[in-house]
């Protein structure tokens, strides 16, 4: 049976090999967009890693990595997180004789672009991205490691975000703790792009890849250098990402959130909505005092600890620790 020339996706030709790091607030719309910049751009992404940062603090203990017996120690440890049986989705398995035989320069950096390269090989991929949210909180971490990446910041109105964490086992629980936590996520990635190089971080809207994929792909590709002179790859993406997408995922926070939610998160983030095009009933903004922000941080962790999946995960976390705590007592 004979396929259409729209059926088959051209070739992809990446001009830069730079990784592609996305960041943003957690439920931003940052899945979404790394499992299409897998599909349509062939940028090798697997699940959240989550580990990046956990080693660089810990470097010194590894001592000089030119030294073998150290590279396989950090190595090995590395192989032990769970991103590695989570990529197993992919089909994708490694272990430490490969990774250390990949390793190109003997530094952490070294590693993670062998570990991410091996992923990227079995996608028949020729570059790596990663999407782990909770980076916002170790962005001076990436930069270190990852000097040369291109970094994409998803930012989605922050009253959806709120609308989709209070669903999750992690995040905010309650209106004007969201706020706060979706205005430092601004913040930070604000702060780290004035730190990069010009032009290193591209901020898109969720909201726009929603309503105007072409042109967000467009400025996507731009952006980490993507070659597509004869705009047949983006004739392609426009046919078949636009299926993907859930075209009218927004503003479900105006029929969700009472008219005081509703006010309570304007009066934190009225500012910064306006700033990135979305509605606001206040720009007066008004930071809680020190007292609200810890009633409101207790209300929201009250409501977390009720939750069975917050304490799976955390037990996960807890054995992660023991484990490596017994390695440096060992």
């Amino acid at each position: 049976m004979s396929h259409s020339s729209h059926d088959v996706p051209p070739p992809v030709n990446h001009l830069n090999l730079a990784p592609v790091i996305i960041v943003g607030h957690g439920s931003s719309g940052t899945s979404i967009t790394s499992r299409l910049l897998r599909q349509y751009l062939k940028v090798s992404f697997g699940t959240e890693s989550q580990f990046i940062p956990r080693y660089y603090y810990r470097l010194s203990r590894y001592g000089d990595l030119n030294v073998d017996e150290n590279l396989r120690r950090l190595i090995s440890e590395i192989l032990e997180e769970r991103w590695f049986l989570r990529c197993r989705k992919f089909g994708f398995q490694t272990n430490l004789g490969a990774v250390f035989a990949d390793v190109g320069e003997r530094s952490y950096r070294g590693v993670l672009d062998s570990i991410f390269s091996q992923l990227a090989k079995h996608n028949r991929m020729v570059r790596w991205g990663d999407k782990t949210p909770e980076y916002i909180y170790h962005l001076p971490v990436l930069k270190a490691v990852l000097p040369n990446a291109r970094y994409i910041h998803i930012i989605r109105d922050g009253r959806d975000v709120a609308l989709s964490v209070f669903e999750r086992f992690w995040g905010a629980k309650n209106i004007v703790t969201a706020a706060l936590e979706w205005r430092f996520a601004l913040e930070r990635v604000r702060e780290f792009a004035q730190s990069l190089g010009e032009g290193q971080v591209l901020d898109i809207r969720y909201e726009d890849l929603l309503t105007e994929p072409r042109q967000t792909f467009a400025r996507i590709m731009n952006f980490i250098h993507v070659d597509d002179a004869g705009g047949r790859l983006l004739d392609f993406i426009e046919q078949h990402a636009t299926k993907e997408l859930k075209t009218t995922n927004f503003d479900k926070w105006k029929a969700a959130f009472s008219e005081k939610q509703q006010f309570a998160f304007d009066r934190v983030c009225g500012d910064l909505l306006l700033e990135y095009g979305y509605e606001t009933r206040t720009t007066d903004v008004r930071q809680p005092a020190g007292w609200e922000r810890a009633f409101w941080s207790l209300d929201s962790r009250f409501r977390q600890w009720s939750r069975l999946d917050y304490w799976k995960d955390d037990l996960y976390k807890l054995e992660l620790r023991t484990k490596q705590l017994k390695r440096s007592l060992g």
